[in-house]
Formats: C-alpha cells, structure tokens, sequence
C-alpha cells in the first residue's frame, strides 16, 4: 500500500508540474528549449503582423463560429494550410502567399 500511495503522490506531482530537474527547472521545461535564431524571430514577427492584418478581425477576439488565436496555435499547421488554401477561409487568404502563410503558421505556433 505504501507502494501505491508514494506513486499516486509522485502521478499527482507530475499533474500539478511539481517535479523539478536538480536545475530547479521541470523536465523538459524552457531551459531544455533551443533559443529562437534572429531569422526564426524575423519570421515570426513578419507572421504576427500578418495575422493582426488580416486574421485577428475574426479571430483576436474570437467572433462567433471563429477559433480564437490561442485555439488555432492548438490546431496542426497542415490543417492550417488547407483552411486557408482550400477551406471556408480561402476568400480571406487569396492575397497570402505560402511564404506568408508559412509566417502566420510560425506565429501562431511559436507561444
């Protein structure tokens, strides 16, 4: 019995993001993340100021029927893509390139 409530203790520690590394830092935590480039901050920015263009009418705040900019940083980047190449949103993505859809995608995926 012993046994089982020292592993339902560390499971619930695990859960509330108690268990630290030696560094004071949670296992795989931001120390354990590669430092974003200046080209990988440039695109980024490039993606935001995209997205505050053209994207966050509808979505920062969401309206209604529109995912909010925080849930599209939770969809898949490919899905992304086909929303906005082949989906409901291709009217409103005519004028972005894949470059710059590449952008909005690294924006909304970098928080």
């Amino acid at each position: 019995m012993m046994r089982r409530g020292r592993a339902l203790l560390l499971a619930a520690a695990l859960a509330a993001g108690c268990w630290t590394s030696a560094s004071g830092q949670p296992p795989g935590g931001p120390s354990n993340l590669p430092a974003l480039s200046a080209a990988d901050k440039a695109v980024i920015a490039k993606g935001e100021a995209l997205f505050n263009e053209h994207c966050s009418g509808c979505h920062e705040p969401a309206i209604e029927g529109a995912p909010s900019q925080a849930d599209l940083g939770n969809y898949n980047p490919q899905a992304i893509v086909d929303i906005l190449r082949h989906g409901a949103m291709q009217p409103m993505a005519k004028d972005l390139s894949d470059t710059d859809i590449d952008a909005i995608n690294r924006f909304l995926h970098a928080y």
